[in-house]
């Protein structure tokens, strides 16, 4: 894989692992600063991440989570993409790779 490939690579599995956390504690963020309490999986009530403040909300932490939401949507996208061109371009056997039974698996 070429040396620009193996970077991308990188930057967006670190971007998608980075995303997986701030995404949803913006999320958490913006409902408490709105006053609206958040049940994890409808069993665990949350406590309140930040105090009410409805300007932040309104203002901060709605754009970030969104923008956020967005960003991680294009680099699942982007690393679905680049799981495809390996697959049916460059044929050099990445997707088997990545299953944990494939010619890539630990032995």
């Amino acid at each position: 894989m070429p040396r620009w490939q193996k970077r991308l690579r990188r930057t967006i599995h670190g971007a998608l692992y980075l995303l997986f956390f701030v995404v949803p504690l913006c999320g958490w963020a913006y409902s408490s600063a709105l006053g609206v309490p958040i049940v994890w999986f409808g069993v665990l009530p949350l406590p309140d991440f930040v105090a009410v403040n409805k300007p932040l909300a309104e203002d901060v932490l709605k754009p970030m989570h969104v923008a956020g939401a967005f960003l991680l949507a294009a680099a699942v996208l982007l690393h679905i993409a680049a799981v495809l061109k390996h697959q049916w371009i460059d044929r050099d056997g990445l997707l088997s790779r990545m299953w944990p039974w494939g010619r890539g698996a630990a032995r």
